[in-house]
């Protein structure tokens, strides 16, 4: 991923990571990219993924169903990040950390996820997976792009051996 800005999180919400991790001895896991606008990103880094389908917080339809949408490619999750109709670029004034607040002084920010998750009730619809199961996705990278600038999520692929080796090193290195 071609940002400086990358986050390694280990952990969920305990009770939610505790789920997780017994449902991956049991089932086993994957990797998949999760795409959502900047303003949902506190609530998911607080609370974790929610199957938002049928509620009030639904944003995107749910043409595979049910539960929490994924992908094992970046670009998918990418469309999924909206950025403002009127992207300005970026000025050194959006760049001031003087307010502490360096990422939501610009209007152009995309954020992206990769999560882990457990294999058990996954739907795969090409490039479109789902898992309905909460407790069964938990976020492990969180990626952020500020500005107008363009993203290479080419060779972002979680079915790559390569890719899955280099998401393993980075996690055990910190473990």
């Amino acid at each position: 991923m071609k940002t400086p800005h990358q986050y390694l999180l280990l952990s969920a919400p305990p009770e939610k990571e505790n789920k997780f991790r017994k449902l991956k001895v049991k089932h086993g896991s994957t990797f998949a990219f999760h795409g959502s606008s900047i303003e949902n990103w506190h609530s998911i880094l607080r609370r974790g993924l929610l199957n938002a389908s049928g509620t009030n917080l639904q944003v995107n339809g749910k043409a595979h169903g049910d539960g929490i949408y994924l992908s094992p490619r970046a670009e998918t999750s990418f469309g999924y990040c909206k950025f403002r109709s009127d992207p300005q670029p970026v000025t050194q004034k959006s760049n001031d950390t003087s307010n502490g607040n360096r990422f939501l002084s610009s209007s152009n920010v995309l954020c992206i996820a990769l999560c882990e998750v457990v294999k058990k009730d996954l739907r795969k619809n090409g490039d479109i997976w789902v898992q309905p199961v909460e407790d069964s996705v938990v976020t492990r990278f969180f990626f952020v792009y500020s500005g107008s600038i363009v993203y290479d999520a080419h060779g972002c692929y979680t079915e790559s051996p390569e890719f899955i080796q280099e998401v393993e090193r980075a996690m055990n290195v910190h473990l």
